[in-house]
């Protein structure tokens, strides 16, 4: 039997990590080579740690914080991190599901699959980005139900998650887009204005300073020669991202249970669409009277689709070759988790455009 309380596991861990390192020698070599030729962070350059805005770990922050000052074991102020940003989490979440005008339950069930249940009870951001989504999008939701102008205050709250989703991974910021697709009946072009300054000024003020001075990102492979072959190649490069994405959906090498369950939310998500177009069916429907009916629905998916495809270069462009892969050859790299954020992007077109009790008129017409 191990005692816990001793952190016997956690010395074990720390004294093999002191006994060396069998890569060490290849670090060093790489760190005296000229930075034209390889990205890897050496004593000169920016290391690992800052590639995430150092706001993105506050949550963990406070519950590490909190252990350190009642004198907790290492091993205790970990989990006490981990804990820290599940209930931070699961606030978020629930305010996202008590701000929905409908569709909490499907939300409710996108925040509690298992794969989001475990990085919102991890040290990792994902969790976090997952909750900021889905605030997003139920004050998006919030906005279009209202019957009258929407706030300065609520303009503020929806300018401080855009700039929040963008210090956590810019392209999780995409969905932000759909606040300027609000009709003028909710929100003027005024406050689309306020909305984009404010995000803008926090992003400039805040997040800018510190990604030119201390961010930096860990790549294998050189990033400047990636982006000219990228740009050089344009079609090439889009066709592989594309291929990767599509790769992406057949959720290969993935466990059966895994695939089951996005099978299941698929199945939903379609269900929830269908009853949402019947509920707004009027008989005789033109594709551009659909479309402008609908238009939440077809911008949800544009959004998410620009959101992974800007994931799958990010990886391509710091994880892979590009001159040296084939055709058809597909990025490696790609985690899934990094699709997770993106769920409560589909529910856009649910939210905003189901307005079965006809309190919605401003997006009906």
């Amino acid at each position: 039997m191990i005692p816990g309380a001793g952190n016997i596991l956690v010395f074990d861990a720390l004294e093999r990590a002191w006994r060396g390192d069998s890569l060490q020698d290849g670090q060093r070599s790489a760190d005296i080579m000229p930075a034209s030729q390889i990205v890897v962070p050496n004593e000169t350059r920016s290391n690992r740690s800052n590639a995430y805005f150092p706001l993105d770990y506050l949550p963990q922050a406070i519950g590490m914080k909190i252990a350190m000052l009642v004198n907790l074991s290492p091993y205790a102020q970990w989990q006490a991190a981990r804990i820290s940003n599940s209930i931070l989490y699961a606030i978020m979440g629930c305010f996202a599901i008590a701000l929905l005008p409908r569709w909490k339950s499907l939300m409710a069930l996108l925040l509690v699959i298992p794969p989001v249940a475990f990085v919102a009870s991890s040290l990792m951001i994902d969790g976090m980005i997952v909750a900021l989504s889905a605030c997003m999008v139920a004050a998006i939701a919030a906005a279009a139900e209202g019957k009258r102008l929407i706030s300065l205050p609520h303009t503020a709250v929806l300018g401080v998650l855009a700039w929040a989703l963008a210090c956590e991974k810019l392209p999780y910021a995409f969905v932000a887009v759909a606040v300027l697709f609000l009709p003028s009946a909710v929100m003027t072009v005024r406050r689309k204005l306020e909305f984009v300054g404010i995000a803008a000024v926090l992003t400039g003020a805040l997040y800018l300073p510190w990604s030119v001075l201390f961010g930096s990102s860990l790549a294998q492979v050189d990033v400047s020669h990636n982006v000219s072959v990228a740009l050089s190649h344009p079609i090439l490069t889009i066709g592989k991202i594309v291929h990767s994405m599509l790769f992406l959906g057949t959720f290969a090498y993935l466990p059966t249970w895994y695939v089951a369950m996005a099978a299941v939310l698929g199945l939903v998500w379609l269900a929830a669409v269908a009853y949402t177009v019947k509920q707004h069916w009027t008989g005789q429907v033109t594709l551009a009277s659909w479309a402008g009916r609908h238009r939440f629905l077809v911008l949800g998916l544009v959004i998410a689709a620009a959101e992974i495809a800007a994931f799958v270069l990010f990886v391509g462009l710091t994880w892979n070759d590009l001159a040296s892969m084939s055709r058809f050859e597909v990025f490696e790299g790609i985690q899934g988790r990094y699709a997770l954020p993106i769920l409560p992007v589909f529910l856009l077109g649910l939210v905003v455009v189901d307005n079965r009790n006809g309190r919605q008129p401003a997006l009906a017409h």
